[in-house]
């Protein structure tokens, strides 16, 4: 079987936090409850790659439809309750600046939520997401 592999290599910084390598790529994962702040926390790199995963696949399929897209960003949120360690909810907005038509930018919002890894792996039952269309004034 073919398959696509993925490695981290994390290494503790002595208190809450670690250096985190992958590829030649290095990040800090911390807390700024009570670590020393020096990177984003775990949660935060989560929804993070969940809005990674969504723009990473919009653009592929804006470049493969060729559509007419000036630019587009990602919103993603969540939240838990104090008492329970889990995300009860995750919401992500895109908004796209373009003027091409509704159909074809919410055909790119389904197909990009059907072949994200990372949104998958979630699980698109835990995450709701929308679209908002600004139509940029033509010069």
């Amino acid at each position: 079987m073919k398959r696509l592999e993925y490695s981290a290599h994390l290494k503790w910084d002595g208190n809450v936090g670690s250096e985190a390598k992958v590829r030649e790529f290095t990040f800090h994962i911390d807390t700024n409850t009570d670590g020393h702040n020096k990177g984003p926390n775990p949660t935060e790199y989560l929804l993070a790659a969940i809005g990674g995963c969504l723009t990473v696949n919009w653009g592929r399929l804006i470049k493969k439809m060729r559509l007419d897209v000036k630019g587009f960003e990602v919103e993603v949120r969540g939240w838990r309750g104090l008492d329970e360690p889990q995300l009860k909810e995750i919401t992500y907005k895109i908004t796209v600046f373009t003027n091409e038509d509704e159909k074809k930018i919410m055909r790119v919002k389904e197909l990009a939520e059907k072949y994200g890894t990372v949104f998958n792996t979630v699980g698109a039952e835990k995450i709701k997401g929308e679209v908002e269309i600004i139509k940029p004034a033509d010069p």
